[in-house]
């Protein structure tokens, strides 16, 4: 019932009138080019560190989103406040895993650990938010199955 109540409060609060000045396109456009320029396919501990500190920045001009409609229903700004503010917060987790995973591996090429370690990070990683807002990831291990794990190799 606590967790209704909350939300019941956030979208309120979206709703009134003298929120703030900053506009859901703007901070949804810089979150894009903070992800594109941060956790690229090619990444590194300082560009992810400099898109997490955007972020949080990004999060905290979220709390000043104005709407132009206030209308309860059918509201179709209301949705795309919403939708940012997760996306955000889906953001900031994909980075602060990023940065964890000092190593490199499909997808996910840190130019600052360049090798493959399985030793520690041939594991899942859940995310979650701590009270204090921050994201916590947690880790858990693989079973492998049918084919084991190894490096990508092409044209060999």
């Amino acid at each position: 019932m606590r967790q209704a109540d909350d939300e019941t409060r956030r979208i309120e609060q979206l709703l009134s009138a003298d929120r703030g000045t900053e506009r859901i396109a703007d901070i949804r456009e810089e979150m894009q080019s903070t992800m594109e320029d941060s956790a690229g396919i090619f990444r590194s501990g300082d560009s992810l560190t400099k898109g997490m500190d955007h972020l949080a920045e990004l999060q905290q001009r979220l709390e000043r989103v104005q709407l132009h409609d206030e209308t309860p229903v059918f509201n179709t700004e209301l949705v795309a406040a919403l939708e940012l503010a997760n996306m955000l917060d889906i953001a900031e987790c994909i980075l602060h895993s990023a940065l964890q995973r000092e190593e490199s591996r499909g997808a996910h090429q840190r130019t600052d650990f360049t090798a493959r370690d399985d030793t520690r990070f041939l594991n899942h990683a859940l995310a979650y938010r701590d009270s204090d807002g921050s994201p916590r990831i947690e880790r858990l291990p693989v079973t492998i199955t049918r084919w084991p794990p190894g490096e990508r190799v092409y044209g060999r």
